[in-house]
């Protein structure tokens, strides 16, 4: 399957996922063990255990779908991309290529070895350093850099966020006071104009989404809305549902789209 055609399973970045595109070859393997994992382990210190981090790569074998498939999942939904450049492997540079076309840079971290000599392409990225030889002593430079990142990624999404508030006009706030409790809502055809004006709205800035389906042997069309994920984390900052259904509407959005 080509990227262009990936559908991913769940349309939300999970929070708490760190993926690894590194070679799999064993002599790297230390740079997985005793490099990154110590350093999420590190990251993990600053969370309590429904927030703590997890991580994986595309050979861990709590991996359930086909491997390619898998490691589209992954770049797509992981809140970071852990690249690992040493040894200019082919694999590497294609998963990274994809992430780098599709997903947000704030959420890449790149790693290299210090001897490192970048391709001419690849001269402008950014990368932490790490010392093969002493990998230990890198930890903490990594670890910071993870953190750095995670608050990279939040401020962006904070501000994406406080921009959709700030749009929400009187109409829209009608919508959310009356809808914004449950997930998805079906509105009487004859609506008040507030209310086809705040929906319109609504569903321009993507905070919510129109469903349509055919009634009476498909005479009639039936129009729901859904709150998508922007849309349930404004809803989440205005206090009108708490952290914990923000994230449960998360993982069922997709069962209303074919996402």
């Amino acid at each position: 399957m080509y990227p262009f055609n990936f559908k991913v399973e769940n349309n939300f970045i999970d929070f708490r996922k760190i993926f690894v595109v590194m070679p799999l070859a064993e002599k790297y393997n230390t740079v997985y063990t005793d490099l990154i994992v110590p350093a999420i382990d590190n990251v993990n210190k600053k969370f309590d255990e429904k927030n703590k981090l997890h991580y994986t790569r595309a050979d861990d074998p709590k991996n359930t779908r086909s491997g390619w498939l898998e490691i589209l999942e992954n770049i797509f939904s992981s809140r970071i991309i852990i690249g690992v450049l040493t040894g200019n492997n082919a694999n590497v540079f294609y998963e990274l290529g994809i992430a780098h076309a599709t997903q947000q840079i704030e959420r890449q971290l790149l790693l290299a070895e210090e001897e490192y000599q970048p391709k001419f392409d690849l001269k402008d990225l950014i990368y932490v350093k790490y010392n093969p030889t002493k990998i230990s002593e890198s930890i903490p430079s990594l670890t910071e850099s993870i953190i750095d990142t995670l608050k990279i990624y939040d401020m962006k999404k904070d501000r994406q966020i406080s921009l959709a508030l700030s749009k929400i006009g009187m109409y829209e706030f009608e919508i959310i006071k009356e809808f914004g409790k449950v997930s998805h809502f079906v509105l009487e055809k004859n609506i008040e104009q507030k209310y086809f004006i705040g929906l319109s709205f609504l569903c321009h800035t993507g905070l919510t989404r129109l469903s349509t389906k055919s009634i009476n042997g498909g005479i009639n069309l039936e129009y729901s809305f859904y709150w998508t994920n922007l849309g349930n984390a404004v809803l989440n900052r205005m206090q009108i549902i708490n952290t914990e259904e923000m994230y449960k509407r998360f993982n069922e959005y997709h069962k209303f789209f074919d996402v």
